[in-house]
């Protein structure tokens, strides 16, 4: 099994004054080397533009400086939001980071969740359109040589023939057969992991009850074998926030009383159950989503303790899921207190992780 990082990044300091933007910036790149150095595998950066809690307009710039500071872990953004990007220039931007990276990325993409970055771009009611034309035109311009044309309703590509006059067009992915495509959902019949079926990209799960993930896993599979492919469950990644410490108690205290407490409590419950109106996909019906709590979060739902507990709390979800092949937890804010922070990882590095190293998702 592998582990991952998700920089979203949380940034309540920010968002109060508290916390400049470089800060914000330094933190996760610091959270993306304590993950490097610990043996953990992939790191993540999201994009939004108009969220002062979660500032990330850059998830290509965050992946080009941490590919400057690590040596091993893999790189993706989760996610590039196609709806408000023209796919010629971010199929570029993504073939740049390829060999930036030493072909240690993946191109996470969406269609973007939150109403105000839609209304920001004027995308309306279309961005799941966009994602798919987006898409086309993106894997065109990796895998095809010119001359072509793709005419969409939102999007178009005229590739012109190579031209040994300018040596070019001439940029293709350093990893081959192509850049690994990732796409993210949270719907229980999310159209987003649907198309990642169809496509046979990897799909990622966003931090969900376990009944809602089996049914993101039948969805991903159906299409898969619809388009006649084989999907692995080795491939899917699922978002889960962990905090590792010495002991349970220790753990449930510096949750409780640190970062990840604060943001679960006072900002993404609030925001999934009153303002987005899907707190039913984290509860998955086991309370009424009114009475989510950080309380309920720590027993149910995220994975918190020491090494043994943690181990135990990934066993019993990986089996009630059928088996995954990485978990990714979201970082949280934890500026005051960075050493207790970098220990969780280097135990989740050093203790969970070689634990549950037989655990293949197959």
């Amino acid at each position: 099994m592998k582990f991952g990082v998700f920089n979203i990044p949380y940034a309540l300091g920010y968002s109060s004054g508290k916390r400049t933007a470089r800060q914000v910036i330094d933190w996760d790149l610091q959270i993306t080397k304590w993950a490097d150095e610990y043996g953990l595998d992939e790191a993540f950066y999201a994009e939004h533009y108009t969220l002062g809690d979660e500032p990330s307009p850059a998830p290509d710039q965050m992946i080009a400086a941490a590919s400057q500071l690590t040596s091993n872990i893999t790189l993706g953004a989760a996610a590039h939001l196609l709806p408000y990007h023209n796919p010629v220039s971010l199929a570029h931007r993504m073939m740049w980071l390829d060999h930036m990276t030493g072909g240690r990325y993946i191109a996470g993409v969406a269609p973007g969740a939150y109403p105000s970055d839609a209304q920001l771009f004027g995308t309306g009611m279309n961005n799941p359109k966009m994602l798919v034309e987006a898409l086309d035109i993106i894997e065109a311009i990796w895998t095809r040589t010119g001359p072509f044309k793709i005419e969409g309703e939102f999007f178009s590509v005229d590739m012109p023939a190579f031209d040994p006059n300018i040596a070019g067009p001439h940029l293709k992915p350093l990893q081959q057969p192509g850049i690994p495509l990732m796409i993210t959902g949270m719907q229980p019949t999310s159209p987003s992991l649907t198309e990642a079926g169809r496509r046979g990209a990897i799909p990622m799960s966003q931090q969900v009850h376990e009944s809602v993930l089996v049914q993101h896993w039948d969805a991903y599979s159906k299409a898969a074998a619809e388009a006649g492919r084989t999907p692995s469950r080795g491939d899917w990644r699922i978002c889960r926030d962990y905090f590792v410490a010495e002991t349970d108690e220790e753990a449930r205290d510096r949750v409780f009383n640190g970062a990840l407490g604060k943001l679960w409590g006072e900002y993404n419950i609030p925001t999934f159950v009153h303002k987005l109106g899907i707190g039913d996909l984290i509860a998955g019906g086991t309370i009424p989503a009114e009475e989510l709590s950080i309380e309920w979060m720590v027993d149910n739902f995220l994975i918190v303790g020491s090494p043994d507990t943690v181990i135990g709390r990934i066993e019993e979800l990986y089996k009630k899921v059928g088996g995954f092949g990485s978990m990714v937890t979201f970082c949280h804010e934890y500026y005051d207190e960075p050493e207790v922070y970098r220990r969780s990882f280097e135990l989740m590095g050093t203790k969970v992780r070689p634990a549950l190293a037989h655990l293949t998702g197959e």
